[in-house]
């Protein structure tokens, strides 16, 4: 009998971290709803389509500038797509264009890269703000606390008022 009630612990243990699985998978994904919420309202998933376009038409026009120029290692547009790639996501390449086509495409592809990953970190960053300054601990003003000042001023507003009626016009508290 007592090994039944072994094999009954190991099962209960095993209810247990499933709880905690389910537990920790349900608030990954209310994470990655507030996280996809907030890029919907910055218009991650426009930034996302430019960036493919971007992406494929910097391609092709590396390729064109520079097939078959001498010392050129962009020889098919797969290479000159993993080169217009690594532009954009700022890793760079060990590869330089050759020509003044080339290098021009460059400089916009490597300004654009360097434009969207700021764009993308503040997304990213408006998102941890916004969780912080809903918290009681946040050190950022939320709306939540925005609103409770609002209400503390009013209160304050109306003892004044209270108070300003209930003196007289010498400045002198009236005898009730």
């Amino acid at each position: 009998m007592r090994v039944l009630g072994i094999f009954r612990a190991v099962r209960a243990l095993g209810a247990l971290r499933g709880a905690r699985l389910v537990r920790v998978a349900s608030s990954a994904n209310r994470g990655m709803r507030a996280l996809g919420s907030v890029m919907g309202r910055r218009g991650i998933g426009y930034v996302a389509t430019l960036s493919l376009v971007v992406t494929l038409t910097g391609a092709a026009g590396m390729y064109a500038f520079e097939r078959g120029v001498p010392g050129s290692t962009i020889d098919s547009f797969a290479s000159a797509l993993w080169w217009t790639a690594m532009i954009l996501t700022t890793m760079g390449s060990d590869y330089f264009p050759r020509t003044a086509e080339g290098r021009l495409l460059c400089l916009l592809l490597a300004t654009y890269g360097f434009a969207i990953f700021g764009y993308v970190a503040a997304t990213i960053a408006s998102f941890f703000v916004a969780r912080d300054a809903d918290t009681d601990q946040g050190e950022i003003a939320g709306a939540k606390q925005i609103v409770a000042l609002e209400r503390a001023v009013a209160g304050l507003r109306s003892r004044i008022d209270v108070l300003i009626s209930t003196l007289g016009e010498s400045g002198v508290r009236r005898q009730e």
